[in-house]
């Protein structure tokens, strides 16, 4: 019988913590299960981690467990081990974790009540109270004689009782109060509705039905299942007829489980079977024979845009479904997982689910169950579906496996990649990383180390040529046309013909709103956000200045706020502007915009995807949504605007981030029988990341950046680990940061590994300011095998120790952005 158990809480603290088990409780406890236990002065759920009969070291009283919430684990054991390990390399609490691998909303939370003990009802009935007590205590026992049981969270709601959770333990421990343990309802459950099921009936009791009773009694022993009330009602057969029936006892009202499906799974498409290409079926086969293999293999599908990576998904996923294995498909945006899921299920109907934060908290709950019951067996999701608890797993595919969004920036800050490959290390499986531009450590992975197995598919399906791409240099057009020219006379060109010939076109631009910034041309102030340290963008749908990282919105002005002066002008051009320019030069065009603004809806992204592809609509106009994993047949021109605007970011990355989102758009034109041109429009036509990104030639941008990462130190040559600092005073912020990078090293030398560490910093981050909150960051730049979470570990237990605040310090180790 277990004794003991280590239980990890979802409380922001980097460890977890041991309880013991009592005699009653001992046979139900198992990892992955939920239990109860107290935490401080409160009740609170947890996740069991380990189980043991020998206590735990340590001169410490072991607390007992008060319930177990779960019959049967909420997280299988070998999701709880890929759990430790995300807890473990990325430095973050082990609750929150495991917190991120249930549907939000599902889980149970412990609530403890208090109430007058007998005794102390009695005497206070009797006019009398304990003498000595303190004012305090005199007012908990006012107000829980007054209201009689409440939870401790209420109760320090009271007025006067804010601070009085100090003084309950030692009131329940002198008998005068009595506590309640209990396990509070989930926000998120299973939905149920009443259905109808016909029973055996006799002869003489059907000779007696009405004609509305009879049919409806037909009708149910005909149903393979009981049918919903509700469902009768509308076909004509009131409840009332069922309740009827019940009553002779030939069917019985009973309630069922409703499973609350998306929307993307309620249509399935006809299946569409493709032939491979001799490069196709080289990869396929390739991935196959590791896939019937017992080991883990890793690999990645380097294939240009439209080579038909997605059907050698497929039919690897049919191939793990027949031998008794389950697989994940990651995609990297919600955008792309309705058309993505339609297809999956096409192939595989009922063994598909969906899992992304775009789903209502119920969906999400019903899509987890049919995943854990093994009735779904295909995954296809987010970042967040890499922790989705398939059975047998086998095979992980992550498609455009560069994309950023596969890294989360709250804690836990994981990457699905490291994740995914994490989890196939015990039981074996292949994870694909498929993309027509690798992040370049994975491609350095694969070419240099030899840790991925690379495979090509250097052409498109039906030896389909790669579009012809053009790039304008903006600076002539300016000379040609003035500041305001938007749309190059080529791109114009391109898109009238386009129109003429009843083509589809793309046009991207990587900027949302109407104008990037409001200018006064008298003295140069730019309308900036009070809370974050970036400029306001105008958005004329609703005619307001927009911060696009706090939210904040302001009034526009008439005239400046730093000089008075009328002279306001609107610089940049985003989506919304664009848009408006697109209808005026092509009136008769059927066109609509793709953007954060004209999605916020649910459903609203996947009706314009769905709309475009049965072409009511001849021009898609959006930002980067726009650029991956969209097979449009009918888009022969791809026109980008402003191609450089993501050069100007102060990132390693910027110019990998620009090749990635020009190359990857690009490759949505000439997907069809017609060829497809791109147009890319820029004011530095001669950068190395355009240039490379117009031929789609990987290889050459992969040996032109990969020199230049070798020779500042960074990825894949070096690891990082970003230490942010946040705080509302300035000098707080840097006193916290200079105490953080002194610890770090002083714990580096103490590991013996100063030499293959750098810390740089305290500095302010290039972004210093956001939702009031000053930054700055400590970057480490660590040697590979240079174990950095025991430094971590060791120098954020001493700054805990001399009491350094360390609530607003976030590590995110191997971070994506440096902003």
């Amino acid at each position: 019988m277990t004794e003991y158990v280590d239980v990890a809480i979802p409380v922001g603290v980097r460890k977890t913590f041991a309880y013991s088990v009592p005699a009653a409780l001992a046979g139900r406890v198992s990892p992955g299960k939920r239990v109860l236990v107290p935490f401080g002065r409160k009740m609170a759920t947890g996740f069991v981690v380990g189980c043991s009969n020998e206590r735990p070291e340590g001169d410490f009283r072991l607390r007992a467990l008060r319930e177990v919430i779960d019959n049967e684990p909420a997280i299988p054991p070998d999701l709880i081990e890929t759990a430790l390990w995300v807890a473990d390399y990325y430095f973050t609490p082990p609750g929150e974790v495991l917190r991120a691998l249930v549907p939000a909303g599902s889980l149970t939370a412990g609530e403890r009540k208090v109430k007058l003990s007998e005794r102390m009802q009695t005497l206070l009935a009797g006019g009398l109270r304990p003498a000595g007590l303190h004012a305090r205590e005199e007012l908990v026992l006012d107000t829980l004689a007054r209201t009689g049981e409440l939870s401790i969270e209420k109760l320090v709601a009271e007025p006067g009782l804010r601070d009085a959770g100090r003084w309950i333990e030692a009131m329940v421990e002198r008998g005068m109060l009595e506590s309640v343990d209990s396990v509070r309802r989930a926000r998120v459950v299973e939905k149920s509705e009443l259905a109808v099921r016909a029973l055996p009936a006799d002869p003489e009791v059907l000779a007696r039905l009405t004609p509305l009773q009879h049919d409806l009694y037909i009708k149910l022993t005909a149903a393979a299942r009981p049918v919903p009330v509700k469902t009768l009602a509308a076909q004509g057969s009131g409840p009332g007829v069922a309740r009827a029936l019940e009553k002779k006892g030939i069917v019985e009202i009973i309630p069922v489980k409703v499973d609350r499906i998306p929307f993307e799974l309620a249509e399935t498409p006809a299946r569409k079977v493709l032939t491979f290409t001799r490069a196709q079926q080289q990869a396929f086969e390739r991935l196959g024979e590791l896939m019937r293999s017992s080991g883990r293999a890793r690999c990645l599908l380097h294939g240009v845009t439209g080579s038909g990576k997605t059907e050698i998904y497929l039919r690897l996923i049919a191939e793990a479904l027949e031998s008794g294995n389950g697989a994940i498909l990651l995609v990297p945006e919600i955008g792309l997982t309705p058309m993505l899921s339609r297809i999956a299920s096409s192939h595989f109907p009922d063994r598909v689910a969906l899992f992304h934060s775009g789903m209502s908290p119920g969906e999400r709950l019903d899509q987890y169950a049919r995943i854990r019951s093994g009735a779904a067996r295909v995954v296809v999701g987010t970042r967040s579906a890499v922790f989705a608890p398939v059975k047998n797993l086998k095979l992980i595919v992550i498609d455009e496996e560069q994309d950023g969004s596969y890294k989360q920036d709250e804690s836990p800050c994981y990457h699905a990649r490291a994740v995914a490959w994490q989890r196939l290390q015990r039981p074996g499986g292949v994870l694909l990383m498929g993309s027509a531009t690798p992040a370049i450590e994975t491609y350095h992975g694969a070419v240099k180390e030899g840790t991925t197995l690379h495979l090509t598919l250097p052409e498109r399906i039906e030896a389909r040529p790669l579009p012809e791409v053009a790039i304008v240099d903006m600076s002539v057009e300016f000379q040609r046309h003035g500041r305001k020219t938007v749309i190059s006379d080529r791109l114009r060109w391109e898109i009238d013909e386009n129109l003429r010939r009843g083509e589809q076109s793309i046009v991207l631009l990587n900027r949302r709103g109407y104008a990037r910034s409001l200018l006064c041309r008298s003295c140069g102030h730019v309308a900036t956000c009070p809370d974050c340290s970036i400029s306001l963008t105008y958005h004329q749908d609703d005619n307001r200045l927009i911060c696009h990282y706090c939210a904040l919105e302001q009034e526009v002005p008439s005239a400046c706020g730093s000089c008075g002066g009328l002279y306001i002008y609107f610089v940049g051009v985003g989506t919304e502007q664009l848009e408006q320019i697109m209808r005026t030069h092509f009136p008769k065009a059927r066109l609509a915009r793709v953007d954060r603004d004209t999605t916020r809806r649910r459903g609203a992204l996947a009706r314009i995807l769905f709309d475009f592809a049965a072409r009511k609509l001849d021009i898609l106009v959006g930002t980067q949504i726009l650029a991956k994993g969209h097979d449009f047949p009918d888009v022969t021109l791809v026109g980008v605007v402003a191609a450089d605007a993501g050069l100007m970011f102060p990132d390693f990355r910027a110019a990998e981030r620009t090749f990635q989102l020009l190359t990857q758009v690009a490759g949505r034109a000439g997907r069809g029988r017609i060829p497809g041109r791109v147009v890319i429009q820029s004011f530095y036509p001669d950068h190395y990341a355009l240039r490379f990104a117009s031929r789609q030639d990987y290889a050459g941008f992969y040996q032109h950046e990969i020199e230049y990462r070798n020779l500042l130190g960074y990825p894949p040559y070096r690891g990082l680990v970003q230490v942010l600092i946040t705080s509302k005073s300035e000098e707080k912020g840097l006193h916290i940061g200079n105490r953080v990078a002194e610890e770090i090293k002083l714990s580096a030398l103490r590991h013996g590994a100063r030499a293959g560490l750098q810390v740089l910093g305290p500095a302010s981050a290039p972004l210093e300011k956001l939702r009031g909150q000053y930054r700055y960051q400590v970057l480490l730049k660590a040697a590979p095998g240079t174990g950095i979470t025991p430094i971590m570990q060791d120098a954020f237990t001493e700054l805990g120790r001399r009491k350094i605040p360390l609530k607003n310090v976030k590590v995110d180790v191997d971070p994506l952005s440096l902003l």
